[in-house]
């Protein structure tokens, strides 16, 4: 039998690439985001070299208790297993201190992090009954350093990465291993036109940075999912060299 990744956030950036990677590897993959025209366009484009019987593509709103039940439900019901859980689902706040929007705070704590917790409480008992599994968390080099105007994010993904401390040490028992990726810049739709314009004249002198690509991304989350049983990668830090 095939294994399967359950990804949320899987039909955009770092998730649709790494959907993809799994895919051609021969996983069966289960994405979903509540973007409803990343999703039509996620089916479409799998379509054309996947079988449907590899794949399910659903509509799911991480910050919704009953939508992530549908999910984990709908994953069981058609692969009937769950080897790997990728939380990759996730948004970004930038703003000043004393400018700080609190509802907007909460609804990125909300995503990034209290998201993160609620789908893993219903994929944790999938993964203890079947004595073994992984979970990878979708940090950010900023989880470890902070940076003006970015201190609510990093707050979120500090958050991410000791959750992850916690939980890795809780289940480890189970034979479920936890992976945080930390990535520096990468070449997504993450930030607003606003925000990358901000970042280029305050902090990179005018210029383009150099950036990760989605499938750098990608290919290290196979190589979690692909390690040894008695391998157990804790925590990858990656950034753009150059």
């Amino acid at each position: 039998m095939n294994k399967t990744i359950l990804i949320s956030g899987g039909t955009s950036g770092i998730g649709k690439a790494t959907a993809l990677r799994m895919l051609g590897e021969g996983w069966n993959v289960l994405v979903f985001s509540n973007n409803l025209k990343e999703n039509q366009e996620f089916i479409k484009e799998v379509k054309q070299t996947f079988h449907q019987e590899q794949f399910l593509v659903l509509r799911g709103d991480v910050t919704k208790e009953a939508s992530l039940k549908k999910v984990v439900k709908e994953t069981m019901k058609k692969f009937k297993q769950i080897d790997v859980l990728f939380n990759n689902a996730g948004m970004g706040y930038f703003v000043a201190a004393d400018k700080v929007n609190l509802k907007k705070f909460d609804l990125m704590m909300e995503v990034n992090v209290i998201g993160m917790a609620a789908l893993t409480k219903l994929v944790v008992p999938i993964l203890k009954k079947q004595r073994g599994g992984q979970i990878i968390n979708m940090a950010s080099v900023a989880g470890k350093v902070g940076h003006a105007k970015s201190e609510f994010y990093a707050a979120s993904k500090s958050a991410v990465l000791k959750y992850s401390e916690g939980l890795r040490q809780e289940i480890a028992n189970f034979g479920i291993k936890v992976a945080t990726i930390c990535p520096g810049m990468v070449a997504t739709h993450f930030w607003s036109k606003k925000e990358y314009e901000r970042r280029k004249k305050e902090s990179w002198h005018g210029k383009d940075p150099a950036r990760l690509s989605v499938e750098d991304i990608a290919r290290i989350i196979s190589f979690i999912c692909n390690e040894t049983g008695y391998c157990d990668i804790q925590d990858i830090t990656v950034m753009p060299f150059g």
